[in-house]
């Protein structure tokens, strides 16, 4: 499901049952490197914590070039909750063909 398809979307309920990470446009300075920004979207269906979204760069032939993790804000979200992201990648002159992003997290099961 690209970032596109989002602004169709009505409810939570057509998202597929699990936590969503997007990324948007990355964008390049030579100066100071790439930032990259997103956003989380919780529909597991439970409240979840301790969110943490990675990123690997790759370069123009496809191989990983960098590969990085960052506290998604806020560290907790509740079901149907949105959280986000900013990455700033400090890599040369080297520009990022493309990325992979995935989240790591815990349930919250309350205190």
């Amino acid at each position: 499901m690209g970032i596109e398809t989002f602004p169709e979307i009505e409810n939570f309920q057509k998202l597929p049952h699990q936590v969503i990470v997007k990324g948007g446009e990355l964008s390049y300075q030579v100066s100071k490197g790439a930032d990259l920004t997103g956003i989380v979207i919780n529909n597991s269906g439970n409240d979840i914590r301790d969110i943490r979204v990675h990123a690997v760069l790759f370069d123009e032939d496809k191989i990983p070039i960098l590969s990085q993790s960052i506290q998604a804000l806020p560290e907790k979200l509740a079901q149907g909750g949105i959280g986000s992201f900013t990455f700033q990648f400090e890599h040369g002159e080297r520009k990022i063909a493309d990325y992979y992003l995935y989240t790591n997290w815990k349930f919250d099961e309350g205190d």
